[in-house]
């Protein structure tokens, strides 16, 4: 018998609960907080890997040129508490153990903006506000099922090869809720297309998805930049089409990045983790001794952006000083021409 078969009652018990939080806030059980000042919220129906961090960055890029704006995220597998701000810490001290992962990328990437995390995102939007009064925007990292706060502008995130539409509650799959729980998003980006999605395609996925009709589709693809080099050892090191990559990943899908990668290297050996997983000093060791393996000065470790944050702050990084290490940066590409008219909905998170 199928194991998701078996598994699906355990998934409607763990849906019906997510739904039953749901409604407590929809018939005023619970009030939710909504911010005096703009907020957008960037999540998913799935526990990861739909690309929501690049989104996320896509937002800032968009737009901390002409607003004043900090991110709040919880700060998955931090070792603090409370409210942090990744501004105030020093440094040389700062980790991803100190404000996660991710909050640290969205800081070593764009350190003229606030970055912040709390388990409480209510209490984190009343800090930023009270300690800056003039943000003008608050990207909400990761808070589709954080309904203790309610966002102007609500932004779902979904993956073209694993739509939620298709999906089922954890642990028959992958939803942290019924799919049904996507019609309280005002837009939905379906992520990580073909670059090449025809407009078939396209209509396809949108009659699988059914949104209402105030909800609004975008469709993107993901765009590999060049090898950035995170030590001095890498800025040393010229690489080239005959250059062999070890590679480090802990995320969710990487897939794509190892069919990019293999592309353009040979890929000796691919040490795969866990999403957010921290490395310990004796797997460090280990790729060590398969970077060493041979004398060959042409090798380089890549990773991802996200997981070099957990290598080049903290103890870890002294353990890589010999090795070239660089990191593959996303990017997502708006499909049909609908960059230009993405930003035109802002207004709909004018109150």
């Amino acid at each position: 018998m199928n194991l998701r078969i078996l598994l699906y009652p355990f998934g409607l018990i763990y849906g019906a609960v997510a739904a039953l939080r749901r409604w407590t806030y929809r018939c005023g059980l619970r009030k939710a907080y909504q911010a005096p000042i703009p907020t957008i919220g960037v999540g998913n129906l799935s526990v990861g890997g739909t690309g929501k961090t690049p989104h996320v960055e896509y937002l800032i890029r968009l737009l901390s040129n002409q607003y004043k704006i900090a991110t709040l995220s919880r700060g998955y597998k931090r070792k603090t508490k409370g409210f942090v701000l990744a501004n105030d810490i020093d440094p040389q001290e700062l980790s991803a153990e100190m404000i996660g992962d991710e909050p640290l990328q969205f800081f070593t990437k764009f350190p003229h903006i606030k970055v912040a995390v709390d388990e409480k995102r209510k209490d984190g939007i009343q800090q930023l506000m009270q300690r800056f009064p003039d943000l003008q925007y608050i990207i909400l990292d990761d808070c589709y099922q954080h309904l203790q706060v309610k966002p102007n502008l609500n932004i779902l995130i979904t993956e073209y090869a694993a739509p939620y539409a298709l999906d089922y509650p954890l642990p028959a799959g992958r939803l942290r809720e019924f799919r049904s729980a996507a019609r309280y998003a005002n837009m939905v980006i379906v992520s990580k297309c073909p670059e090449t999605l025809t407009e078939q395609q396209r209509a396809e996925m949108t009659k699988l998805l059914k949104l209402q009709d105030y909800q609004q589709l975008f469709f993107t693809t993901m765009r590999y930049g060049k090898l950035t080099a995170l030590n001095d050892c890498g800025k040393l090191q010229e690489v080239s089409p005959q250059t062999e990559v070890v590679l480090l990943t802990a995320i969710a899908h990487p897939e794509p990045m190892v069919a990019y990668l293999s592309e353009k290297f040979k890929i000796i050996h691919h040490y795969r983790f866990a999403d957010h997983h921290y490395f310990s000093t004796e797997e460090i060791a280990e790729i060590k001794k398969t970077y060493f393996s041979e004398n060959n000065q042409n090798r380089i470790l890549v990773t991802t952006e996200k997981d070099s944050m957990r290598l080049i702050y903290g103890v870890l990084s002294k353990h890589l000083e010999a090795i070239p290490l660089f990191s593959l940066p996303i990017v997502p590409y708006f499909l049909f021409q609908d960059e230009e008219f993405f930003p035109l909905l802002f207004p709909l998170m004018e109150k």
